[in-house]
């Protein structure tokens, strides 16, 4: 679990419920990734009986093939009243022990989750457990190669903060999905840029300041995305089977 959160699921739950507003809001610097990443996962879903793990305001889904018989699970309630405008079926629950029988869904997804878990094992063998034999697993999150993500690891701790998020890379992510069973089919980069903000890597002018007093080469790495006013992101995409 992320150091953050102490090993709660509480305080996790408390975190993401105090940001279901503003998450909303500045889901931009993802957009352009999430249509492209749909589009790769279209066929797979397109038509299926599919669980969203972890839907949050339902964000993923919304960009769903309207075929697609979508069920949303999230351990917040405030993100499920968000999600509804969205996803007509939802669930209050928990991905670390999913409320559901055996074999129920003809896929499952687990987008832009399981990066809140440094242990992902539960997750993934509750997906492996619900899905139907020979259905699909498609876990989605930021790859190494984020640059957003890449910069606010960076920037944070050097600043004194934490950026408690577990990104993984294609071979370990690969073989977290083996170790629980499913087959890993393919996988997939899903690159585009977005909007540089300043502010999602600094709180203040003053603390860009000190940023230059601590790390300079830092420093002028984030001026240069000022300058150019984008960053290159990447998702990564694992397409499993049971």
């Amino acid at each position: 679990m992320n150091p953050t959160y102490k090993g709660s699921i509480e305080l996790l739950r408390d975190f993401w419920e105090g940001r279901s507003a503003s998450f909303e809001k500045d889901y931009g610097i993802r957009q352009k990734g999430i249509v492209k990443l749909v589009r790769e996962a279209a066929s797979f879903i397109d038509g299926k009986f599919v669980l969203e793990l972890g839907c949050g305001p339902g964000i993923v889904a919304g960009f769903y093939p309207r075929k697609a018989d979508v069920l949303g699970l999230d351990f917040s309630l405030l993100m499920l009243k968000r999600a509804k405008r969205r996803i007509e079926k939802v669930v209050l629950g928990d991905s670390l022990s999913l409320p559901f029988q055996n074999e129920v869904f003809g896929v499952v997804t687990c987008f832009f989750m399981a990066s809140d878990y440094a242990a992902k094992a539960s997750i993934l063998r509750e997906a492996f457990r619900v899905v139907e034999t020979e259905g699909a697993f498609l876990y989605a999150d930021y790859s190494v190669g984020d640059e957003h993500w890449m910069l606010r690891r960076e920037v944070r701790p050097a600043l004194g903060d934490s950026c408690d998020i577990h990104i993984e890379g294609d071979k370990e992510l690969s073989e977290k999905l083996e170790n629980v069973g499913f087959n890993v089919e393919e996988i997939r980069f899903i690159g585009f840029d977005a909007e540089f903000r300043l502010e999602r890597y600094v709180k203040s002018r003053a603390e860009f300041q000190r940023l230059k007093e601590v790390n300079q080469s830092l420093w002028r790495r984030l001026k240069t995305c000022v300058a150019n006013g984008k960053i290159e992101r990447e998702f990564i995409l694992l397409i499993g089977r049971k």
